[in-house]
């Protein structure tokens, strides 16, 4: 599957995602020059729209068409989104984001610290305008783990006896919440079943897990021209991902010591190109993509529970971008 059937796979809720486009203009809108023209720079920062296209699809799969409650939640799990990406940038030190500049590389830290505040406040200020309190409830609980998996990964940077469980941990804190959020919204607000909204949350979690993974490959080996992001960031920083994680246990003590000494010493110019120049990283990523896989694999039995429809195979195919995407 190719970037451009992403959209094909989002054909039964492609009215929904086409008129979201509108209404997170709308949602930004501001009277203060200063912040329309901080909005307008991160609209360049729209990605794939994984996350309300869950929302919108976990409402048909269960056999409701979307309603403007639908509509409200994609956008709130999108603004969250956009949200921790100005944030990420911050911690990340990263200078491109969807072939842009990032906000921190233009103005420093302190803009992208309080835009990404104002962008969360708005967004919670948009789910007590809902009929009920669930999605205020669940976007607390989200934006809670959230921040405690960066916290987590921030204090375990450099680490090397951090194992796969523990990075497991934190990847579905930080990354896979949100997308479990998000299904989980879209079957609260169609009246699923208890288990049908269990199954959908898990299905959003197992693929916001693969999703990291194959980011984190991504950041070692992808391209920037293609990526559309600053790349080696989380080797730059510190942070173990699945495959250094991988390789450090491939290797006997003293290559082990090389790459502790590559990872955490100061000064080193193009980490990343000198890591796959003195490593080879072939078995660590395989084994990276084969964890990616077994999520993806995870998710697709999760929707064994609902019946055969064209939004329960767009579902399968949205996992299977997640798994083959390079960008």
């Amino acid at each position: 599957m190719t970037v451009v059937e992403l959209a094909e796979c989002f054909g039964p809720v492609e009215a929904e995602l086409t008129a979201l486009e509108a209404a997170l203009g709308k949602e930004l809108r501001s009277n203060s020059p200063a912040l329309q023209n901080l909005v307008q720079h991160i609209s360049a920062y729209a990605g794939k729209r994984l996350r309300p296209a869950l929302v919108f699809l976990s409402a048909r799969v269960v056999g409701r068409a979307p309603t403007a409650e639908h509509m409200k939640l994609a956008a709130i799990v999108e603004l969250i989104h956009t949200a921790t990406l100005v944030h990420d940038d911050i911690l990340d030190d990263a200078s491109v984001r969807r072939r842009v500049k990032t906000v921190n590389a233009m103005y420093g830290n302190q803009v992208p610290v309080l835009l990404g505040d104002f962008i969360y406040a708005h967004a919670f200020a948009m789910s007590v305008e809902l009929p009920t309190p669930e999605a205020s409830r669940v976007l607390a609980r989200v934006t809670k783990i959230c921040c405690r998996g960066e916290i987590e990964q921030i204090f375990e940077r450099f680490d090397f006896s951090m194992g796969e469980d523990a990075y497991l941990r934190v990847i579905e804190a930080k990354t896979a919440e949100l997308y479990s959020a998000s299904a989980e919204l879209g079957a609260i607000y169609s009246d699923a079943t208890p288990e049908q909204v269990a199954a959908l949350s898990r299905f959003g979690r197992s693929i916001g897990i693969a999703f990291q993974v194959i980011d984190d490959c991504l950041d070692l080996i992808g391209d920037e021209a293609v990526v559309g992001k600053s790349l080696g960031t989380d080797l730059e920083g510190g942070k173990l991902t699945l495959p250094l994680i991988r390789l450090s246990q491939l290797l006997d003590e003293k290559e082990r010591g090389e790459l502790e000494k590559l990872v955490t010493e100061d000064g080193v110019e193009d980490r990343r190109t000198k890591l796959s120049e003195r490593f080879d990283l072939g078995s660590a990523l395989d084994y990276s993509f084969g964890r990616a896989d077994d999520f993806i694999r995870e998710a697709t039995t999760e929707l064994d529970v609902f019946e055969p429809s064209p939004a329960r195979e767009a579902l399968k195919s949205v996992a299977e971008f997640v798994l083959i995407r390079k960008r």
